[in-house]
């Protein structure tokens, strides 16, 4: 069973980067470098269902990947701060696809479903950072997964980096751009860490 969640893992990140350039694709005037992930399925946009599955997907995928993750590590308090990080991590992606960002541009006001929808992407990218700064502690001393610690932590230090340039797009051309490159840590790191606890799992049968 963990093993189908490890490969929930492993799929996770190249069908959200997929999905993503499939609603881009199918979104008149869309920027990858000036427009935020969100503005794929914004209130009023043509056509967010694409988005809204993938947000949704993927967000389902990490929930199972961070119980794999869980199940591997086990025992000590960071195993369970990691967890619980990257399962909130990946509620607040499920919650991301329910609730549409509001359409972009100055002087559009704010409404509930587009506050929910920044409250739970910034409590993503909060949570996950945790997860990784969590799960950096566990393997530490695990022969298993020599390097991983500093990996994590490297990744992580750049994620923190670009996500608070992010924080004041308003200030900074290229806004998706370095949302992207945030996103991309990221993914990176899930796909690296999920092919390896994959990998794992065979050695310990």
């Amino acid at each position: 069973m963990t093993r189908i969640l490890t490969l929930g893992g492993i799929v996770a990140p190249p069908l959200m980067i997929t999905l993503i350039f499939i609603a881009a694709a199918g979104t008149p005037g869309y920027s990858h470098i000036h427009d935020t992930i969100s503005k794929l399925s914004e209130q009023g946009s043509t056509s967010p269902e694409i988005m809204t599955v993938a947000f949704i997907a993927y967000g389902i995928l990490i929930i199972g990947f961070s119980y794999a993750l869980y199940i591997h590590l086990r025992h000590g308090i960071r195993a369970h701060i990691a967890w619980v990080a990257f399962m909130l991590y990946g509620l607040c992606m499920v919650l991301a696809g329910f609730y549409q960002d509001i359409p972009g541009g100055e002087g559009v006001p704010l409404n509930p479903e587009g506050i929910a929808h920044n409250a739970v992407i910034i409590t993503s990218c909060i949570s996950f950072l945790i997860g990784m700064w969590a799960f950096a502690g566990s393997v530490y001393r695990r022969p298993s997964w020599f390097g991983f610690t500093w990996f994590t932590i490297i990744a992580s230090f750049i994620g923190l980096v670009f996500s608070i340039i992010f924080a004041v797009q308003s200030y900074v051309p290229a806004s998706g751009l370095l949302q992207r490159i945030f996103y991309l840590v990221l993914l990176i790191w899930i796909e690296i860490i999920s092919i390896w606890l994959f990998r794992l799992s065979f050695k310990e049968e």
